[in-house]
């Protein structure tokens, strides 16, 4: 006979897929949320990092880049207006209005050049016969000499008469002004004749005084180097000469007392990263001692005979502290990176545990043991929540639905997955209490579900023990089966152990209603072995699984055949069984033959047996 599906629904699917890796949900959450923040923060975080790094070198190079201008600037405004005053007395005598051999015009000339600027300290006019006369500032005075034995004065002119250009020329100690100059000359040529030379004279500390203080703040950090080995002024330094000299006009950087400075370019160091191409000025750090300094300076070419170098410093915790702003900034946001993520692990694991509680639950529910299944507690999130409820629902649904299905026969089709009708082999039985209607009369309503509910318990322990089948529940009777779902090739001794273990529990219980005052009751039993057809019985919205043909109703003719046999056979469990049982039983011999007896229904007469 070909199987068939009667249920309309697909067959469960037994088959063994390939196991799957599987991963803990609160890991998935708590690994996705950690790595969404992580990524979000770690990309908020650097590219605020980034940002505050360009924009603090891009302020720091803006500063740098503003005192250089400054520092040139106030340079120049010292030195600019020296060349351009020393050019206009040469002008004057080149076109007469100063005549030098004139001497109150010559007087007059140089004494009224002081007026045009306040740093000017001397103007003079030297012939080639080194012959001097100077307009001294402080005494606003002509001062004539005769420089014939001054080797400065003889060089001066030599190189005039070699290249006549006006230039700065280098660092002069004037013992008349007690001071070291910067002097700008001007050579005067008058027809193809070099006839003397203009000289204009500024101290050096009018030069450092500017560079140190105007339009700047002040900052004892600022310097300026006589090119890479000379300080152009250092505080408390002097000149021991009598006579106008070059030596020794500016200290050398060994020599001065400031440890830091006088280790510019020979302490260890390394380059300004911050400095690219497209700036004015320089930049390093170095290493005193262990102690950082950072150095931003400049070459100003062309008012010496040597480069000015002119720049700053500062410690290293002042040039860098935008950067110490920027690395706490960094630990900062690495810490609330951190803090997050833990948040976002918190929080997946919070979202998690609800859904773990659910599989957890629904594990448990696969046992089939409903009672022992705990409802879900509510959840603030409104999905996981509405879940809740539902599981809940359900349980509530299964803890009924068990009373009306039976849970062994739920299991066995879990495990077998047995849904398509078929034709097997299966043994039968049915229960009847003899003169229920009477009995129950006496009864109330209450008395009497109690009294089924307790009878029905004690069957249903005895036929599941045996691997039996509780298949419904018909009044005061009972019909149940062995040999599916499971196949079982010993369903008859099966159903006959069963009927043995039913009859020991009802006269165990007779005694205590004996004990109780209650009546006893006597059960019929009637079991018979043979083909049917076993599945799933019923319409897509109702299904049983159960059995159908004529074993059944044998089955049933036979515990009704008990009616007539009673009075014979006074037990309180009258058993009785076909001879197709007895002939599938080998190891019971505990039985009677109480003849053959018709059926209705069935043709012929069929062979009955009593267990005893």
């Amino acid at each position: 006979m070909s199987s068939k599906n009667t249920s309309g629904r697909r067959p469960i699917i037994t088959n063994k897929t390939k196991k799957r890796r599987l991963f803990s949900i609160s890991s998935v959450l708590a690994i996705s949320f950690g790595s969404l923040v992580f990524v979000a923060v770690l990309a908020v975080l650097g590219i605020s990092l980034y940002s505050g790094l360009t924009n603090t070198r891009e302020l720091l190079l803006d500063k740098a880049t503003f005192q250089m201008s400054a520092v040139h600037r106030n340079l120049t405004s010292v030195l600019d207006p020296m060349e351009n005053r020393a050019r206009f007395i040469a002008d004057l005598i080149y076109e007469g209005k100063i005549d030098i051999n004139d001497p109150d015009s010559m007087d007059d000339g140089l004494v009224a050049s002081l007026a045009g600027s306040r740093y000017i300290i001397g103007v003079g006019f030297m012939t080639p016969d080194l012959s001097l006369k100077l307009a001294d500032r402080k005494s606003r005075k002509i001062v004539e000499t005769h420089q014939d034995k001054d080797f400065v004065s003889l060089d001066l002119i030599n190189k005039m008469r070699e290249n006549p250009v006006g230039s700065w020329g280098a660092l002069i100690y004037s013992p008349e002004a007690d001071a070291t100059l910067m002097s700008y000359q001007q050579p005067v040529i008058k027809k193809g004749e070099f006839i003397g030379l203009v000289i204009v004279a500024v101290p050096v500390s009018v030069v450092s005084d500017a560079v140190k203080t105007k339009g700047l703040g002040k900052d004892e950090g600022r310097f300026i180097l006589y090119g890479k080995d000379h300080v152009l002024s250092q505080e408390g330094f002097h000149v021991n000469s009598s006579v106008v000299t070059y030596e020794g006009v500016a200290p050398k950087l060994s020599e001065i007392e400031d440890p830091v400075l006088s280790t510019i370019w020979t302490a260890p160091r390394q380059a300004f990263r911050l400095i690219k191409g497209g700036t004015n000025f320089e930049g390093h750090f170095t290493n005193i001692d262990g102690d950082y300094h950072q150095f931003i300076y400049s070459s100003l070419e062309g008012y010496t005979d040597k480069p000015l170098i002119v720049g700053y410093r500062l410690p290293y915790e002042d040039a860098a502290k935008q950067f110490f702003r920027l690395v706490w900034a960094g630990v900062v946001g690495l810490a609330i990176l951190v803090i997050s993520i833990l948040i976002a692990y918190f929080i997946g694991r919070k979202i998690a545990r609800p859904i773990k509680a659910l599989a957890m639950a629904s594990q448990e529910i696969s046992s089939l043991e409903f009672d022992n299944v705990s409802q879900l507690p509510p959840s603030r999130l409104k999905e996981l929540n509405e879940a809740s409820d539902a599981y809940n629902t359900m349980l509530r649904g299964l803890n009924w639905f068990e009373n009306y299905v039976p849970k062994s026969l739920v299991r066995k089709l879990m495990q077998s997955g047995a849904t398509q009708s078929e034709t097997r082999s299966v043994s039968v039985m049915f229960t009847d209490i003899v003169g229920f209607t009477p009995l129950a009369e006496k009864m109330t309503s209450e008395q009497v579900a109690d009294m089924l509910n307790h009878h029905f318990e004690l069957l249903t322990k005895c036929i599941e023990a045996e691997g039996g089948t509780v298949d419904k529940f018909i009044g005061d009777a009972v019909m149940a089966f062995w040999g599916a779902p499971d196949y079982q090739t010993d369903h008859a001794a099966r159903a006959c152990r069963t009927a043995f273990a039913i009859k020991k529990a009802i006269e165990a219980d007779n005694k205590l209603r004996l004990a109780n005052g209650e009546q006893p009751i006597h059960v019929r039993i009637g079991i018979h072995t043979g083909r049917l057809v076993v599945g799933n019985i019923g319409s897509s919205g109702r299904l049983n699984y159960t059995v159908v043909g004529d074993t059944v109703n044998i089955a049933q003719r036979i515990e009704q055949l008990g009616k007539s046999l009673a009075k014979d056979y006074p037990d309180a469990v009258l058993v009785l069984i076909s001879d197709a049982v007895r002939s599938e039983v080998n190891d019971i011999t505990a039985f009677e033959n109480v003849g053959e007896h018709g059926v209705k229904g069935r043709d012929g007469k069929v062979k009955i047996f009593r267990l005893t």
